[in-house]
């Protein structure tokens, strides 16, 4: 049984780690580069996203905010209660190329969040098995729309900002989505 202090909401009872409104900047002023800006995220165990965008729009980097690897320029990084029987490691880097040993060894030794940077096919269905398996929860950046797929929610990132959040979505879209919101000023909308 798990007990909740009573000033913690029961939604963030599952919540692994959290984002609020963080930006990320190198750089001094008048030559500031904004690797992200304004990100607010929340992930909870059993959920597995994909982070996408053309280019370089800060997916790494959302990805070592996340791990606790950098700390943001402003905004906060909240980590999750630890609930169940997980007790191993918060965080646990994934091979992108691969990984379906090693999704499964930080599976073992108790992971509550798994990352894998520009994830393969192999990588993502490894992540989709460990959600679904074990209720950890997966994020992963990728340039495959097929991949993507995979995850239940797809955020798209533009000059370091969250630009669209798609759920469910199939490659067709994810790539619509993408082609959209790397070419122009507007956001891509799942229409």
């Amino acid at each position: 049984m798990m007990h909740v202090d009573s000033s913690q909401s029961i939604e963030r009872v599952s919540e692994v780690v959290a984002l609020e409104n963080v930006t990320l900047m190198y750089g001094t002023r008048p030559r500031v580069v904004y690797a992200l800006r304004n990100v607010s995220l929340v992930v909870r165990e059993g959920m597995f996203l994909a982070v996408m965008g053309e280019g370089s729009p800060g997916k790494t980097t959302l990805l070592k905010c996340l791990s606790g690897e950098i700390q943001p320029s402003s905004g906060v990084v909240r980590r999750g209660p630890v609930s169940g029987d997980r007790d191993g490691p918060l965080v646990s880097w994934v091979p992108g190329p691969g990984g379906a040993g090693t999704v499964a060894a930080a599976v073992a030794l108790g992971a509550r969040l798994l990352l894998a940077d520009e994830a393969s096919e192999e990588s993502g269905a490894a992540l989709r098995r460990a959600v679904k398996g074990h209720g950890v929860a997966a994020v992963m950046s990728t340039s495959a729309p097929a991949v993507a797929a995979r995850a239940d929610a797809v955020v798209f990132l533009r000059d370091g900002g969250v630009a669209d959040l798609v759920a469910g979505a199939g490659p067709d879209l994810i790539s619509d989505c993408l082609e959209r919101s790397g070419r122009s000023g507007e956001a891509p909308s799942p229409s």
